[in-house]
C-alpha cells in the first residue's frame, strides 16, 4: 500500500486525539499537518494538547526502550532528531466564518478539551508557553521572543508555524502532486472553507476529503435537527460541500455568496474539479464506540486505581496519560446515561454485548477510513455515492441541517422533462452537491479493539 499523505483538520478533544494517536501510529501514513480549529475548545487550549501528546508520546518512547517493549510505529518513523517526519502544527480558525453563535463542548470534553489533565496530571503537560511558536514575534515582547525561539529547539515530534491554517493547507496542496493529499476534517469546517475559497484551484487539487459531521436519519446532538460540527460553523460546512458540485454556486447559501466571490466563473474554468467528499454522520459514528470495559481489560485495569496523577514506576506514560482523561470521559458518560435513561443506552448495550460506560468515536472512526488500504474500505464500510446534501443556514430551528431530497424522483438533464417544479434546481443533474455518504462501518467491538491494538501497542516484554 502507497503511504497516504495526511492533512488533519482537527479541535483537540477526547475523541480528536484519539484519532490523532490512530493516524501518528499508522506506518503506511505521512501526517503533513496538523490544523487546529475552534470547536470542542478555544485553538490556544488545542495547541496545548497537540503538544503534550508528543511529549507523551516521547515519554513513551523512553519508557520502551528501557523496559525493553516493542515501539510504536510512531516511534519506528519518526526519529528524535530528525524532522523531515515531523508533522506541521497551525493555527486556523478562532471563530466561524459568520460570527452569529459560538459553540463549545467544554461540557463533556472538559475545561481542557481532555477531561482536566492539565490539572489532575500535570507532569503530562506542557508549558503554557508552548504557545509562543505560533504567533508572529512581531506581536511578542523580546522576552518572549527569545523563550519562543526555545520552545521551537525544544519542540519534538512537530513543527510549529505561525502561519494560519488554511493557507499552510494550500501551501502543501500546491507542493505535493496532484490527487495525493487526504484532508480529513474533524472540527468545524472553517479552516477548510477559508482554504477552498482562497483558492478554488489549488483546493480542488486534494484527493479526498474525510469528514465527521452532520445527521441523516437520526436526531442531532445539538438541536433535534443539527450535529456540533456543522451547526458550529454552517456557512462553512455549505461551503465545503459547494466544492462537490460541478457549479458550487448552486448550493452556497445566501449568507455565504457575499464572501464566496472566489467561486464565481470556477463552473466555466478548466482548473476546478469537483472534490471528492466523504461524510461520516452521527449515523454511522454513534453507532461506534469504545467501552470502559474494553479499555479497562486492555490497560489492566489501571482505570481502577486509587491514584492516576502519579505516574508509578513501570507504568506506560501513553496508557497512564490516556486514562486520566479517558477516564474522565467515562465517568461523564455514566452520568450522562443515568440522566438520561433512554432506550438509545439500552440498544447499544445490546450489540455491544456489553452493559456501562463508552465513548462515541465520531473521530477515530473517521480517521480509520483515511488511512486503511482501498481494499479494506471496501470490506468495512458501505459508501451511498453520490448524494446530493445541502446545509441550512437560514432556519430558525433547522440551523445547521442536513437537506436531502427524499421525494424519490431521480435527477434529469437539464432539457429533459421534469414530473414536478424544481424551483431549487434539485431534479437538475448538473446542480446540487455530490456527497459519499458513509453508512455502514465495522462494527462496535471490532473497530474498538483495532483501535486500541493501534495506538497502545504491546504493552508487555516479550
Amino acid at each position: 500500500m502507497a503511504q497516504r499523505k495526511l492533512i488533519i483538520d482537527c479541535d483537540p478533544g477526547i475523541d480528536d486525539v484519539l484519532a490523532l494517536l490512530l493516524a501518528l501510529n499508522t506506518p503506511t501514513c505521512s501526517v503533513a499537518l496538523i490544523s487546529l480549529c475552534f470547536g470542542n475548545i478555544g485553538v490556544t487550549t488545542s495547541v496545548r494538547n497537540v503538544v503534550a501528546t508528543f511529549q507523551v508520546l516521547e515519554s513513551e518512547r523512553q519508557y520502551r526502550s528501557k523496559h525493553k517493549l516493542p515501539l510504536l510505529p510512531y516511534h519506528l518513523h519518526n526519529s528524535p532528531g530528525d524532522n523531515s517526519t515531523w508533522p506541521i502544527v497551525a493555527l486556523g480558525s478562532t471563530i466561524p466564518l459568520s460570527s452569529r453563535r459560538t459553540v463549545g463542548a467544554e461540557f463533556f470534553h472538559g475545561i481542557d478539551g481532555l477531561g482536566g489533565v492539565h490539572e489532575s496530571a500535570p507532569q503530562f503537560s506542557p508549558s503554557e508557553t508552548c504557545i509562543l511558536p505560533f504567533y508572529d514575534p512581531k506581536s511578542l515582547s523580546a522576552d518572549q521572543v527569545i523563550t519562543r525561539e526555545q520552545v521551537i529547539r525544544d519542540a519534538k515530534g512537530y513543527i510549529p508555524t505561525s502561519r494560519q491554517s488554511w493557507r499552510e493547507i494550500l501551501r502543501i496542496l500546491r507542493e505535493e502532486p496532484e490527487d495525493t493529499v487526504t484532508i480529513v476534517a474533524i472540527a468545524p469546517l472553517s479552516n477548510i472553507a477559508r482554504a477552498a475559497l482562497e483558492d478554488p484551484p489549488t483546493f480542488s487539487r486534494v484527493k479526498e476529503v474525510v469528514c465527521m459531521g452532520g445527521n441523516i436519519d437520526i436526531p442531532g446532538n445539538m438541536t433535534p435537527f443539527a450535529e456540533f460540527n456543522f451547526y458550529a460553523d454552517v456557512d462553512a460546512a455549505a461551503i465545503v460541500l459547494a466544492t462537490t458540485s460541478r457549479t458550487p454556486s448552486s448550493t452556497l447559501p445566501p449568507s455565504s455568496i457575499a464572501i464566496a466571490t472566489s467561486f464565481r466563473g470556477v463552473e466555466d474554468g478548466s482548473e476546478y474539479n469537483p472534490v471528492k467528499f466523504y461524510l461520516f454522520p452521527l449515523d454511522v459514528t454513534s453507532r461506534h464506540r469504545l467501552r470502559k470495559q474494553w479499555f479497562v481489560e486492555r490497560c489492566a485495569g489501571w482505570l481502577d486505581k486509587t491514584s492516576i496523577a502519579t505516574l508509578h514506576p513501570g507504568e506506560s506514560p501513553l496508557a497512564t496519560w490516556m486514562t486520566v482523561w479517558l477516564g474522565a470521559a467515562f465517568g461523564k458518560m455514566e452520568d450522562l446515561i443515568t440522566l438520561d435513561g433512554s432506550s438509545r443506552h439500552y440498544a447499544a448495550d445490546q450489540a455491544d454485548g456489553v452493559n456501562g460506560a463508552y465513548i462515541e468515536m465520531h473521530d477515530p472512526l473517521t480517521m480509520y477510513f483515511a488511512i486503511v488500504s482501498d481494499e479494506e474500505r471496501a470490506a468495512s464500510f458501505n459508501v451511498a455515492e453520490n448524494m446530493d446534501i445541502r446545509i441550512e443556514t437560514v432556519g430558525q430551528w433547522s440551523w445547521g441541517m442536513c437537506v436531502l431530497d427524499r421525494r424519490g424522483i431521480a435527477k434529469r438533464h437539464p432539457h429533459e422533462p421534469r414530473p414536478s417544479r424544481d424551483d431549487d434546481e434539485w431534479l437538475d443533474n448538473t446542480k446540487g452537491n455530490r456527497v459519499n455518504l458513509v453508512v455502514e462501518g465495522p462494527g462496535s467491538q471490532t473497530f474498538g479493539t483495532k483501535l486500541l491494538d493501534r495506538v497502545l501497542g504491546d504493552l508487555e516484554a516479550r
